[in-house]
């Protein structure tokens, strides 16, 4: 490989050994010409066979074009993840198959990457990115698909790990079709990889947690991040619900311990609030991923990087977990919704903000609405009979907050939830506000608002509509670890 430090690829035995094969081919056919043969009489043809009218030449190039969708689509229904297959099948989703199918693109192999890789906050252009790797792997007839990072000088983790889904996942379904013969090798591109990768923070990004360390090509080590790479936890697995509770506190102390190493390399500790309130984001977020997922599948993956700047030495935590399925509206709103007394209470709430036309089209809609109520504390779709919680999303924003501190000493930390069509930040503008109900009881509201009444619509800019739907739950959360935070270790 050649100019290894900005370039990664993965390609498949078979591809290396094409060369061979054709080579074979021409010594076969070079044998048949030497052997003695009588020339066969030539038989003329009529003249209405020996043409064919362009209009049907088309046609026929069409039909064969469908059958070779047609194969592909029988594949991808038979040997893709269920994960994937949800992203490119739902039809709200925006990597939705079909719909890619109609934009027609033609990337000839190669992605380019946007100046800004990020769903969140360039989410137009970067969805498109992703939009063009779909259409390259899964239906044009590329053998090469390179992503190209000549423009990129950003790329933000939660849109990182969606690309290294599905390139992970179309790998597996690529192998299968390889492992099941000749017949079902040439359907998918059997190269992949990636080029001119300028920006030092994208190589170590995709070289310590990214693509090319996962898909086992290329991985890296630097003396300022720490890895955690991608984990994936099924569900299906595991059909005790102590047991995946229990799994839930090893994945939360795995990270937790990540974390640790990550400070112990700064020669710092967290003081033990702040680690307390660290392993309740990640566990409360890990638990919501999993009652939310309909696919029964969790992903996480955590990025620490250290870093100074005017004399301060501090750390970058990064976390990202999420899952494909019904997003949190879709799960109050579906008919088999068991916890009906909530769902009652949203629907008395969005007749309220219909009656004062507080809903606009686009901007703030019954979906944004209901997501940011199923935040607050005692709002859970699962029966309180069943399993006594309702209290995890307020939780986990709480501690959130406390690691956070004031927005003086903190204003870069965020924390970014995004369901369905609905996007939810957190950066401190708006707190956690406590109540008092008419029987006396105290809990905590999320509103996003200055009156802390959920009756009143949040503030535009940190609850608003989204474009591009996502088809489950997305939670990123980016976290500032400075002194205030942490302490001295002693040597």
């Amino acid at each position: 490989m050649n100019n290894r430090k900005n370039k990664w690829l993965i390609i498949k035995r078979h591809v290396l050994l094409r060369g061979i094969k054709q080579q074979r081919r021409k010594n076969r056919k070079k044998r048949k010409k030497n052997l003695k043969v009588e020339p066969a009489k030539i038989v003329g043809v009529p003249r209405n066979f020996r043409r064919v009218k362009r209009s049907k030449l088309n046609r026929i190039v069409d039909h064969s074009r469908k059958e070779l969708l047609l194969k592909k689509e029988q594949l991808i229904n038979n040997f893709l993840s269920v994960n994937l297959k949800y992203l490119l099948q739902n039809p709200e989703s925006p990597l939705n198959l079909k719909a890619i199918l109609k934009e027609n693109y033609s990337s000839h192999g190669v992605i380019n990457v946007p100046e800004e890789f990020s769903v969140l906050d360039k989410p137009k252009e970067s969805y498109q990115t992703l939009k063009k790797l779909v259409s390259a792997l899964f239906i044009e007839n590329s053998y090469t698909v390179i992503l190209n990072y000549e423009h990129c000088k950003r790329v933000e983790l939660s849109s990182q790990i969606l690309l290294d889904i599905i390139l992970k996942d179309f790998w597996a379904l690529s192998t299968k079709c390889h492992q099941l013969g000749r017949n079902y090798q040439n359907f998918f591109p059997s190269v992949i990889g990636g080029k001119n990768i300028n920006e030092i923070e994208i190589q170590k990004l995709l070289f310590s947690v990214g693509s090319p360390a996962i898909l086992g090509i290329e991985e890296k080590n630097f003396t300022d991040v720490e890895k955690y790479k991608l984990c994936v936890y099924d569900n299906q697995k595991e059909t005790d619900l102590q047991r995946r509770i229990e799994q839930k506190e090893i994945d939360t102390t795995l990270m937790a311990d990540y974390v640790k190493r990550c400070l112990k390399r700064m020669n710092k500790e967290l003081t033990g609030d702040k680690m307390n309130d660290l392993c309740t984001v990640i566990g409360e977020i890990l638990i919501n991923a999993e009652e939310h997922s309909t696919t029964n599948f969790r992903f996480s993956i955590g990025y620490f990087k250290e870093d100074s700047r005017e004399g301060n030495h501090f750390g970058i935590f990064k976390l990202v977990i999420l899952n494909f399925g019904r997003t949190i509206y879709e799960k109050f709103k579906a008919e088999d919704c068991p916890n009906r007394d909530i769902v009652e209470k949203m629907k008395s709430l969005s007749q309220s903000y219909t009656s004062r036309k507080l809903f606009r089209n686009r901007e703030f809609e019954e979906e944004n609405l209901w997501t940011l109520y199923a935040l607050q504390e005692g709002v859970t779709s699962i029966p309180y009979g069943e399993y006594k919680r309702g209290n995890g999303s307020i939780r986990f924003i709480e501690s959130f907050f406390n690691i956070k501190g004031s927005q003086e000493a903190d204003n870069v930390s965020r924390l970014s939830i995004v369901s369905g069509k609905t996007r939810i930040v957190f950066d401190g503008t708006y707190n956690i506000t406590p109540k008092t109900n008419l029987n006396g009881d105290t809990f905590k509201v999320m509103t996003f608002n200055d009156s802390s009444n959920i009756e009143e619509k949040p503030d535009s800019n940190f609850v608003f509509c989204i474009d591009d739907y996502f088809p489950g739950t997305l939670i990123s959360a980016k976290i500032l670890l400075n002194d205030d935070d942490l302490n001295h270790l002693k040597n």
